[in-house]
């Protein structure tokens, strides 16, 4: 199986090539000892033989990676209705597709080819193994271990799957392969404009001309080559696709072009990709394409130098065509500084022209409209959203169809960011990063019928339709994201999330993402994610209100109510723009963070509390507009007023101690607007409990308040006023401490000391630290909570400190501190 060509192999592939033109998409001559030095080297004989391939040492190690991947996604893998699960119980590490394609045939969109596949078991005594394959696809034959299988070892009695029954691998992770021949009108697989799959179609007018191209995803990789087309979290390491072609053809594929020789009769074209492909990303599409530019320009990324060509229908190539495919080197260099270096950087990117109606983001080589996107002001997005699709979706594919926004809400999102840091790739004055979301959210609000994450995952319908949850709304809830986090531990959570070897080249499931998010900003993000990504709907705040004295803006978001959604509550980033007289110099748009009603102050993804739904603001100027989300930041909608109800703050609040009790004392403006106020106690600052409750009615129409504490808390206490709003909103007044610490006298002996000291005294029984200083106010000696009363002493070991004049200080929270020196000496 794994055997190394022998010398009679290596001449006859000399001989096959050495008379044929091999050229290379850039328009380099290949030696022939490039195509016989690649890693992967294979023969077809006469008979239909096995292919050997060699596999590296680092490749082998990689597997092991792969492996372990499979066996914790295994259980999260869900099946189309199309078919029986399958598949689980292998890893496939590589595909090879050797194909005859002919646009011009007479049979319509006949296929037919060789598939070798090479897993490894992922179970003991492993015995058949089954490929996803459709059923108007005839397999010819079967090769293990280069001996054709008899035919009843081949079972199609499952529609769209091939059973291949092989000799028992009694080992789990045993590496093996088959090859499968096959041929057919491969089916239309149902879905936008003229289907999935394997699609046969015509361009130009003058003549009309043939070409087919394919588009497998989710799941319609089985309707054209034998694979495992509906378990997207198990990614071939490798792939090479040769197709053979009449004369006058040119195909497209992923990874590098190795060769493209040109015979008599046909033309024959080789494809290497050498990352990590899921089965639908595997492409193919054959047209009477040209390349543009002819000689492939050079992209560096991270110092590796990238070719980039398209390959277009003779009517598209046009100068208006060049001038939107050369925005995307921009797009390159801007996305590879946002999210890390182009994945594919030691292979290439470019785009080919396909039947579909917009695009599909296949590795290193994605589809586009024929429509649209070749106009000089045509349809950038597009482009940069299949390019984007490279890091969030070819790279790191989505584990599972249910999780396909970390796909698609990803290449949204990043639309808006190349408009942000790449202004220039818009092509008309509207295409701002503003209007993109501001079209986002407009269509998100105006649709509440479905969650983000896809909870039907049986076809490509069901999938992507309605569209506007995993594009438009994930776009919306990664913009939030971005807006809590700040951009600096926002951008450092997408490169960690990119670069995770976990990830890389692999799968990721919505809770990776909610990783990433987390362990860069320290947010425990859990709540949001259940909120937003499996939830509809979005959130209102209808009676927001503000108001300011002078410089200083107060901000009410009130209570918030959700829209179309079974959620009482939406934890999510609030935006309010501010504006002065002179909006030019006079303009700041503050960050709050509503989690659970309680609201907090951000600072680039730190939370601050607020005095629950209010903000307090000093400004540089005295404010007098308020816009709520004025950069279409958030999925919420709510409308400001400015009015007096928040000009009644606390004016003054003070507390004193009297004997064994406290009094607090407080005044408002107007008691009118409130209903009671809740003093709260605290032991250390923080913590606070409710002590009891002063109603505003009860103060005859006077604005002084008094309440007296007669169980003051030992040490210091600290006090606030929850003021309670008629409306049902509240506020916290500052905080007030109270000291109710006592003295207590100790006595220290021997003073002079040699070895010891003995600290007694008057003190009640609790802890205290003992602090032992120098004589330049050094510390020397810190014993923390200890523990002793007036009944005992307490020991304490100064053997080790040299001669001299030392101070011990006894600190306990309920009491001032004590200091005495003493004096040690040898």
């Amino acid at each position: 199986m794994k055997k190394h060509y022998s010398l009679i192999v290596l001449l006859l592939l000399l001989c096959k090539i050495s008379n044929a033109q091999i050229k290379s998409s850039n328009g380099f001559t290949f030696g022939n000892e490039l195509f016989l030095n690649d890693q992967i080297l294979a023969n077809q004989d006469n008979a239909g033989g096995e292919q050997k391939i060699l596999i590296s040492p680092e490749k082998a190690a990689h597997y092991k990676v792969i492996e372990s991947k499979m066996a914790a996604a295994a259980n999260n893998v869900q099946q189309a209705m199309l078919v029986p699960s399958t598949g689980l119980d292998y890893d496939v590490k590589y595909y090879r597709l050797e194909l005859r394609i002919n646009p011009d045939t007479s049979i319509g969109k006949y296929i037919k080819g060789k598939v070798t596949i090479y897993f490894t078991t992922q179970s003991a005594n492993f015995s058949v193994v089954n490929f996803d394959m459709a059923t108007a696809l005839a397999s010819d034959s079967v090769y293990y271990h280069g001996v054709k299988l008899a035919a009843g070892n081949i079972s199609r009695a499952t529609a769209n799957l091939i059973a291949i029954t092989l000799p028992n691998i009694p080992t789990s992770g045993t590496l093996d392969s088959v090859s499968i021949f096959y041929k057919g009108v491969p089916p239309v697989t149902a879905g936008f404009s003229n289907g999935t799959g394997y699609v046969k179609s015509t361009h130009s007018t003058a003549p009309v001309r043939n070409y087919v191209y394919t588009l497998s995803e989710p799941y319609s990789s089985f309707s054209w080559w034998p694979c495992k087309s509906f378990i997207v979290n198990d990614k071939a390491d490798s792939m090479d696709m040769i197709v053979s072609t009449p004369l006058g053809f040119k195909t497209a594929g992923n990874g590098n072009l190795v060769y493209e020789i040109t015979s008599a009769t046909e033309v024959r074209t080789y494809w290497k990709e050498r990352y990590p492909i899921s089965a639908y990303q595997v492409c193919t599409a054959v047209a009477n394409y040209v390349q543009y530019p002819a000689v492939a320009d050079t992209v560096i990324i991270g110092g590796t130098k990238m070719p980039y060509y398209n390959y277009l229908f003779p009517e598209t190539n046009t100068a208006a065509a060049h001038t939107s495919l050369d925005r995307v080197k921009l797009m390159l260099t801007t996305y590879s500084s946002l999210y890390g270096d182009y994945p594919f950087k030691n292979e290439k990117y470019g785009n080919y022209t396909f039947g579909f109606g917009g695009g599909m983001e296949h590795n290193t080589f994605s589809g586009e409209s024929s429509s649209g996107v070749y106009t000089a002001a045509g349809n950038w997005d597009i482009l940069a959203h299949e390019l984007a699709h490279q890091w969030w979706g070819a790279s790191v594919t989505c584990a599972s169809w249910h999780d396909i926004w970390v796909n698609e809400s990803f290449a949204d999102f990043s639309e808006a960011l190349l408009l942000e840091f790449a202004p220039s790739i818009g092509t008309t004055a509207g295409n701002t990063a503003l209007s993109w979301r501001a079209s986002k959210k407009t269509n998100t609000l105006s649709a509440t019928a479905q969650a983000t994450y896809v909870t039907d995952t049986a076809t490509i319908l069901t999938i992507f339709t309605p569209s506007v949850y995993i594009y438009d709304r994930g776009g919306m809830i990664i913009t939030m994201m971005r807006t809590l986090l700040g951009d600096t531990k926002f951008f450092q959570a997408l490169k960690n999330y990119q670069s995770d070897p976990a990830l890389k080249q692999g799968n990721a499931f919505t809770a990776d993402v909610k990783r990433h998010m987390e362990l860069a900003s320290g947010l425990n993000l859990t709540t949001f994610f259940n909120q937003w990504i499996y939830n509809r709907g979005h959130a209102n705040y209808a009676a927001a209100k503000w108001n300011n004295s002078a410089k200083t803006v107060i901000i009410q978001m009130g209570t918030q109510t959700t829209v179309s959604s079974g959620l009482t509550h939406f934890d999510m980033p609030v935006a309010v723009r501010i504006q002065g007289a002179t909006p030019a110099t006079m303009d700041t748009t503050i960050i709050l963070y509503d989690q659970g009603g309680v609201f907090y102050y951000v600072n680039n993804g730190v939370l601050t509390p607020t005095s629950s739904n209010v903000g307090i603001y000093n400004l540089s100027f005295v404010p007098t507009t308020i816009t709520f989300d004025a950069f279409s930041q958030v999925l919420a909608t709510a409308t400001f007023t400015k009015g007096t109800v928040l000009a009644t703050d606390i004016l003054t609040f003070t507390g004193n101690k009297e004997g064994t009790k406290a009094n607090l004392n407080w005044t408002i403006n107007d008691a009118a607007d409130y209903t009671a106020f809740e003093v709260e106690r605290s032991a250390d600052g923080v913590s606070f409990e409710k002590i009891g409750t002063v109603k505003a009615s009860d103060n005859s129409g006077r604005y002084d308040f008094l309440f007296t504490d007669y169980h003051i808390l030992a040490g210091t206490g600290y006090y606030r006023i929850k003021v309670l709003y008629a409306d049902g909103a509240f506020i916290y007044s500052k905080t007030v401490s109270i000291n109710n610490k006592v003295d207590y006298y100790y006595t220290i002996t021997p003073n002079p000391a040699k070895d010891f000291i003995l600290i007694s005294g008057s003190a009640a029984k609790g802890t205290a630290d003992i602090n032992i200083y120098d004589a330049t106010g050094r510390m020397v000696k810190k014993l923390p909570k200890q523990t002793f009363d007036n009944s005992n002493s307490l020991k304490i070991a100064v053997k080790e400190l040299g001669v001299g004049n030392y101070f011990v200080e006894i600190v306990r929270p309920d009491a001032e501190a004590y200091t005495k020196q003493i004096v040690i000496i040898h």
